[in-house]
């Protein structure tokens, strides 16, 4: 379907008209006092926030019975006295809208998914299922729930249409004009999974917004959270290496005030506002390129709450925080798990250790708060791992050790150009990542700027500076914190320790430089960088 400008009007003629009448733009004492009420359900204090992916009815272990007690026990239970006050549960969503639920979209019920036992039909058979139990859980232990959906998931990929992955939805199957491409090679589109659904298309619309209804009509909710991180695809025209168009854009915002009218009408009827999350790239221009308009959005208030980051980040947390803020709307830093490869992993030299530590969210806790992020958001850490780091208080990292590297997420994941044709030029943060190492030239120096949380600092004496590079013994390498150089102490193969004292910080950006000796050879490269930072009493 080709989008023109003569195709938007109507749709959005509509969709205006649709969510005048629902939020209610008629300054009413009625609609006065709902928009308070939905302010005061947006006040609501939630700093950690836990998405929870709908995995504990997929791999469910062959040896246990299949209860309420042990579903509830197998992920939401570590949530239990930790800072954590809402749950974002996701009905697994796989393949646009095949769904862990009974009364929403497509039902995934199968009894097992590539070796893995999946217990969605004995939950359906004992007259329940995940989401239903995941907010009765929330409602039964004082957690906020919202239900996570991801827009454009395709873990369905897998498959063919001969042989389709057991994620792969009806829809799909009978509407594949609405797909970015087909798997056989030469037809998959270069920037995109080709199970993806093209949002161009009236039917792919349609069908969300019907699964939308029936999630926020049949469950209790506080919130939706419509994932775009998973995966960030929305129309073909980007998919085959271009920028989405400004049609292109009307037509989202337009199905966005769609969405958001469903949700304000629901919440009316309830009378309990649903709040509207959205999880996508912490870049305004990297989501205008690929169909979203951010800036449209918030004034339009479709959005309450908006994640950043995810498979990738693109900014420092306060550029976000503060383009949110001016629109009125809440930021919360996405602290995903880190996808930077490990020491088993196939790389010339393995990363610096300490990632996927608690020193290392504490200081990513602490340096999205002092950016001035609402909350913190943690997806992909589950069990006692996820009890531990959702014990760490946010706004109090003082006496705390911590860990800070150039890169948190990194290759391991997908990259800003995986979905959008040279993404990368959006990238305003260090280019460090031990999964690409940055080739560096004799004499060259590496400047980049890291951020500190003064609340790290409080009471801290030392820190530490690693530099990971491929040079062999002999060699050195120049460093500098904040204009000040310091000497390297020690040097193990490819690894530069630099301890200095904690008062060459400075709460918020840093300036780091790194800087090779002359006679550094063609081939070395710059791999990874951490910072630690010590407590007075270690």
């Amino acid at each position: 379907m080709n989008i023109t400008k003569k195709s938007i009007p109507s749709a959005v003629v509509f969709a205006c008209a649709v969510f005048a009448a629902t939020v209610g733009f008629c300054g009413s004492p009625a609609d006065d006092a709902w928009a308070a009420r939905r302010a005061e359900a947006l006040a609501r204090p939630r700093t950690f926030v836990y998405n929870t992916d709908g995995n504990d009815a997929h791999n469910w272990p062959s040896n246990l019975p299949v209860t309420v007690e042990n579903f509830t026990g197998r992920r939401l239970v570590h949530a239990l006295g930790t800072r954590i006050t809402t749950v974002s549960y996701c009905p697994l969503s796989s393949g646009f809208g095949r769904l862990t639920c009974r009364k929403a979209g497509e039902a995934y019920c199968v009894k097992s998914h590539r070796g893995k036992r999946h217990v969605s039909a004995d939950l359906f058979a004992m007259g329940t299922d995940p989401l239903e139990l995941a907010s009765a859980f929330c409602r039964t232990n004082g957690l906020e729930i919202f239900v996570s959906i991801r827009v454009n998931d395709t873990h369905d990929a897998a498959g063919t249409f001969e042989k389709p992955d057991l994620l792969f939805p009806d829809f799909k199957k009978n509407n594949p004009d609405c797909l970015m491409g087909r798997p056989e090679k030469g037809l998959r589109p270069p920037f995109c999974n080709w199970s993806a659904v093209d949002f161009s298309h009236e039917k792919v619309r349609a069908h969300m917004r019907k699964f939308v209804r029936d999630l926020v009509e049949n469950y209790d909710l506080d919130g939706i959270e419509y994932d775009f991180n998973r995966h960030m695809q929305l129309f073909k025209s980007v998919a085959m290496g271009g920028e989405a168009s400004q049609a292109e854009l009307d037509l989202m915002t337009a199905f966005m005030r769609e969405l958001r009218a469903i949700t304000e009408e629901v919440g009316r009827k309830k009378n309990h506002p649903i709040l509207v999350v959205m999880r996508a790239p912490d870049s305004v221009e990297y989501c205008r390129a690929v169909g979203i308009d951010l800036a449209r959005w918030f004034d339009e208030k479709l959005v309450d709450i908006w994640i950043g980051g995810g498979y990738f980040c693109l900014n420092p947390w306060k550029v976000s925080a503060d383009f949110a803020h001016r629109h009125g709307v809440k930021f919360y830093a996405s602290m995903d798990e880190t996808r930077i490869p490990g020491a088993a992993a196939r790389r010339p030299v393995p990363p610096l250790k300490g990632r996927m530590t608690l020193p290392f969210y504490a200081a990513r806790f602490a340096d999205a708060m002092a950016s001035g992020c609402d909350g913190v958001y943690v997806f992909n850490i589950e069990g006692s791992f996820l009890h531990q780091v959702a014990d760490i208080d946010p706004l109090r990292t003082k006496g705390r050790e911590t860990i800070r590297f150039a890169a948190d997420r990194g290759s391991g994941g997908y990259r800003p150009w995986r979905y959008l044709k040279d993404g990368g030029r959006f990238i305003n943060l260090p280019k460090i990542d031990p999964g690409e190492p940055r080739r560096v030239k004799p004499g060259e120096t590496c400047a980049f700027e890291m951020f500190v949380a003064g609340d790290s600092l409080a009471g801290a004496t030392k820190a530490t500076a690693k530099v990971l590079t491929n040079l062999k013994a002999g060699e050195k390498v120049a460093f500098a914190c904040n204009g000040r150089p310091f000497e390297m102490a020690e040097f193990r193969p490819g690894v530069f320790v630099c301890p200095f004292p904690a008062n060459a910080l400075k709460a918020g950006a840093n300036a780091f430089s790194v800087t090779f000796q002359q006679t550094a050879g063609k081939g070395t490269t710059f791999n990874d960088f951490a910072l630690r930072i010590i407590p007075q009493d270690k």
